[in-house]
């Protein structure tokens, strides 16, 4: 079903993955750098299964499916808006075979997926907490960013669809990276790879890239900084790479 949301049809690359095409609201919530970046940070083997809470428009799963032909996507969207536009982007990539759409609360999974069912997760959830930072006056967009539809725990309960030894990748605020790991934790979610993301060299990191290990063992590995933009403001020489030369 075709979404009645005015759209824009842009293309994006990924470095491993090439071109995709994506429709997305002309208004509202768009995709960001922050779902490039955790694309590009994720380590899939073939055939293994991968749930995407909050897909969106779907650019996560639809990068990843291009980049790995073998594994299968289940991409989870609330916003039937979106999920529509998922599903189009999907048949659009001619990705209809690998990449399965669910219109859904993620909170409300259980009775349609099963425990320990996926090998990987992979999400770039809201990051605003209710009650702060600046309310979007759009109603999509404000579902997206905001985490009053499903707080961040919410996301981290989904470590139950994973199967032991499975991996969860997330974007998240680095200035809350201490709580996020404290959640991880308690979840049995064990914090085994870590990117810093800065806007600029002297700049502080304004996102962080974790991939957890559900019953992992203890060991944390820090990988060296992203760095997003040189000292003129172009893209640094890994974004340009990252975007397949084709920002």
């Amino acid at each position: 079903m075709k979404s009645s949301l005015q759209t824009t049809h842009d293309t994006i690359a990924l470095r491993g993955a090439g071109v995709v095409q994506i429709a997305q609201p002309a208004k509202g919530h768009r995709f960001t750098l922050d779902s490039i970046l955790l694309a590009d940070f994720c380590r899939i083997k073939p055939q293994e299964r991968v749930l995407e809470p909050g897909a969106g428009t779907g650019v996560i799963s639809l990068l990843l499916a291009k980049r790995h032909p073998r594994a299968h996507f289940t991409a989870v969207e609330v916003q039937p808006q979106l999920a529509d536009l998922c599903q189009q982007n999907i048949i659009d990539n001619s990705l209809d075979g690998q990449i399965t759409v669910i219109a859904r609360d993620l909170r409300r999974l259980s009775n349609i997926l099963d425990q320990g069912s996926f090998s990987v997760i992979v999400a770039n959830s809201p990051y605003i907490k209710e009650g702060t930072g600046r309310t979007s006056p759009n109603a999509v967009r404000q579902i997206a960013r905001h985490d009053h539809a499903a707080s961040l725990e919410s996301w981290l309960n989904l470590h139950r669809f994973l199967k032991n030894g499975g991996k969860y990748f997330l974007v998240f605020p680095a200035a809350r990276l201490a709580e996020l790991v404290a959640l991880m934790k308690r979840r049995m979610l064990e914090p085994k790879r870590l990117r810093l993301v800065h806007p600029h060299e002297d700049k502080p990191a304004s996102l962080v890239l974790i991939e957890a290990v559900k019953e992992g063992g203890t060991g944390l590995e820090i990988l060296p900084p992203l760095i997003g933009h040189g000292s003129g403001g172009e893209y640094s020489k890994e974004l340009v790479d990252i975007y397949g030369s084709h920002p």
